[in-house]
């Protein structure tokens, strides 16, 4: 996986952060505060940080920050930002276990072909009771196999229950997914990787877009305390 995003980073920095993926990336934003909440200067670790597209909000909330991503050149735009960033695995990450208060993870479920060990690692690394924040692609009306049209109708098409990597397909569209491939994530297997590594699931969100049909889903779960 490096090299995928390693060969679009800048492309993608300049994606999110003001070109057609920016609203999307606003309304993840706004996703994020709602289910994360103040930091009161406590650490949360942005889990697959990209290019730092999200931080400004999390210290807009009060975070102390630190980025972890797979893509080193994804890092190195990171750091320009002043943010403390390193590479590493999400299925093995660099970090002691109880280390930070919050973990969130922003549009980044499409890119793990298995969230278990993911999701399993952001339980180890927080402290009893900490928050995990998730904002992804709406399994349901985000994923590959739905389709819109300009009144914001949504057609899912055959293909919704399959989780498995894609890499070709008409409706990849010619941003990010096109250039990476995505892996379609049917919501049960997303639920069942969050209850799996041990999380308690307390609140979902849907994003206040002006579609009738949402792109984005949040979901925020604790972990428990002992």
């Amino acid at each position: 996986m490096p090299q995928r995003y390693d060969n679009f980073a800048d492309w993608y920095d300049t994606y999110v952060t003001s070109g057609i993926g920016q609203p999307f990336a606003r309304s993840a934003d706004r996703l994020l505060a709602q289910i994360l909440g103040p930091g009161d200067d406590r650490l949360c670790l942005d889990l697959g940080c990209g290019g730092g597209a999200h931080t400004p909000t999390l210290t807009g909330l009060g975070w102390r920050v630190i980025g972890i991503d797979i893509s080193a050149r994804q890092i190195d735009i990171t750091r320009r930002t002043g943010l403390p960033a390193v590479v590493g695995s999400a299925g093995r990450l660099p970090l002691a276990d109880e280390s930070v208060d919050a973990v969130a993870t922003i549009m980044t479920t499409t890119d793990f072909d298995d969230l278990r060990p993911v999701l399993a690692e952001a339980r180890r690394v927080l402290r009893p009771g900490g928050r995990l924040a998730v904002v992804a692609a709406h399994p349901c009306f985000g994923g590959v196999f739905a389709e819109r049209d300009d009144q914001g109708s949504c057609i899912v098409h055959p293909g919704y229950r399959r989780h498995q990597r894609i890499e070709e397909h008409p409706l990849l569209g010619d941003g990010i997914r096109a250039r990476v491939g995505v892996v379609n994530v049917p919501l049960p297997v997303l639920l069942n990787a969050l209850t799996s590594a041990g999380f308690i699931l307390q609140e979902t969100a849907e994003d206040d877009g002006d579609q009738p049909i949402p792109n984005l889903l949040a979901l925020a779960a604790i972990r428990p305390s002992r």
